[in-house]
């Protein structure tokens, strides 16, 4: 997306007509790979993870990841963002008994509004709709993927739990939670997929630009990058 409007404002100011030219070229084709649907379903199936295959029947834990969620204190309520998904499939194998606890890690996005924490913000839904506070755990200082996997086995560690831990995060985080938990003993679920396996060949999927492509192909972009910056720094 930066590179698509450096480009277009270097072909509006500069003079030559050949480099205008090629620099407009450069921007319209960038801008199709990077909003073209087909392509970046593509590059998200071979991000995206599915998670463990064979799951166990019961977890004592269930670990959402946070980013989904904050508190709207114009509205004095907890919102919810497109991961949402995180939490609708955790509550989901908590009724059907899959998971016995529910344990929320995310502190605050952030710089400035320290406050108001996600976990707390989750916590506070979750009672509302009658999740009793005995299967509830929170977490709510981290503030990347890393801190979200070290501070929640340092609590679980403090109560002394020696059960099984079902990690629930969106596919295409997953790489990189994995990378984050690799030295801890969990089980993955994957959920909230950007993809698609049933392959779309219509002309308007191959051919027409997609703000949800680009979108999809940002979020991926950002996974990357951090999942470099794991793998030097773990």
């Amino acid at each position: 997306m930066v590179w698509i409007s450096l480009f277009m404002l270097l072909g509006l100011f500069t003079k030559d007509d050949v480099k205008r030219k090629r620099r407009f070229i450069k921007a319209f084709i960038l801008l199709f790979v990077l909003s073209n649907s087909f392509l970046i379903n593509e590059l998200a199936l071979l991000s995206e993870s599915k998670g463990t295959e064979n799951l166990k029947s019961h977890y004592g834990v269930g670990l959402v990841l946070g980013g989904f969620s904050k508190l709207d204190t114009s509205i004095g309520r907890t919102v919810f963002y497109e991961a949402n998904d995180r939490l609708m499939q955790a509550l989901h194998l908590y009724h059907k008994g899959v998971i016995k606890k529910i344990m929320i890690s995310s502190g605050s996005g952030s710089i400035i509004n320290q406050k108001n924490k996600e976990a707390d913000a989750v916590y506070h839904y979750l009672r509302d709709i009658h999740i009793p506070d005995s299967n509830l755990i929170i977490e709510n200082k981290s503030r990347n993927t890393l801190e979200n996997i070290q501070f929640s086995y340092q609590i679980l560690d403090s109560l002394n739990y020696k059960g099984d831990v079902l990690i629930i995060t969106s596919a295409w985080h997953l790489p990189r939670t994995k990378l984050c938990a690799q030295d801890n003993d969990a089980d993955f679920f994957a959920c909230n997929y950007i993809s698609d396996r049933k392959r779309d060949y219509s002309p308007m999927n191959l051919l027409v630009p997609s703000p949800k492509a680009m979108s999809n192909f940002e979020l991926l972009l950002k996974e990357w990058i951090g999942y470099l910056i794991y793998l030097v720094k773990i």
